[in-house]
């Protein structure tokens, strides 16, 4: 909305009001913690992935090329964890962070990992890489689910916090879908003989890219969770249910 204030011949211009400048504020908040988030985590992930492929070159075997998948997957997961605990905060002032953290490290994470191994683990055995539209149609499948099942987890940590949680697993989904073709287009475009360096050069502005819509499309939609619910003890200065930062619960 935008407010209406005279001007200098007499007639109504129109200004932005506080609550679009506090809106543009949050989007801008939420982009830019997801996009510092998936930057680390992409980053990662993608020397990941290269240290596995070179794990099974050298022969250590696919235990080893799991586990520094796994530890990309990890931190990928504890990266976005933190960016949207820290975005959510504003508006969820009793939300527990940790506990937030913890499931996002789990179904984030882990599933990340999970989805990587077999690409990153299998052999290359010549064959012709899949399609733009097969890619573009996989990575949109995968952040429908991936979306749907850590959105359901979210939200259950959300439950005590605000009035509409289950709101979240349709924000996350709609967020997820178009920051996981991102991810997945950035993936295709590094051949096998690029350096290392480039690769995770890449990984860092593909994960800038996948986090900016990640956070402006969660800033969007963030306020259909609802006003929170009462807590007993908000941290001060937080908006609280009733602007005060410290409200009664029941």
């Amino acid at each position: 909305m935008s407010r209406r204030m005279p001007g200098a011949t007499g007639t109504a211009v129109t200004g932005p009001t506080r609550a679009d400048e506090n809106r543009a504020a949050r989007v801008r908040r939420w982009v830019l913690l997801c996009a510092a988030a998936e930057a680390v985590g992409m980053s990662a992930s993608a020397a990941a992935a290269r240290s596995a492929t070179a794990l099974q070159g050298a022969g250590r075997g696919a235990a080893a090329a799991w586990g520094v998948v796994v530890l990309g997957g990890l931190v990928e997961g504890t990266a976005v964890g933190l960016a949207q605990a820290a975005a959510l905060k504003p508006l969820v002032p009793s939300l527990d962070h940790r506990r937030l953290l913890l499931v996002t490290v789990a179904v984030a994470g882990l599933g990340w990992a999970a989805a990587s191994a077999p690409s990153v683990l299998a052999a290359d055995d010549g064959d012709a890489e899949p399609g733009w539209a097969v890619v573009v149609g996989g990575a949109a499948a995968l952040g429908l689910v991936m979306g749907a099942v850590l959105g359901a987890a979210q939200a259950w940590v959300l439950r005590p916090a605000v009035r509409r949680p289950g709101r979240w697993v349709g924000i996350s989904v709609a967020a997820w879908t178009p920051a996981m073709v991102a991810i997945f287009a950035g993936a295709t475009v590094a051949p096998a003989s690029w350096p290392a360096g480039a690769v995770v050069l890449l990984g860092t502005v593909t994960g800038l890219v996948a986090g900016a819509l990640l956070g402006a499309v969660s800033g969007v939609l963030a306020p259909a969770l609802g006003p929170p619910r009462a807590c007993v003890r908000c941290p001060p200065g937080s908006e609280g249910p009733s602007g005060t930062g410290a409200t009664r619960g029941p």
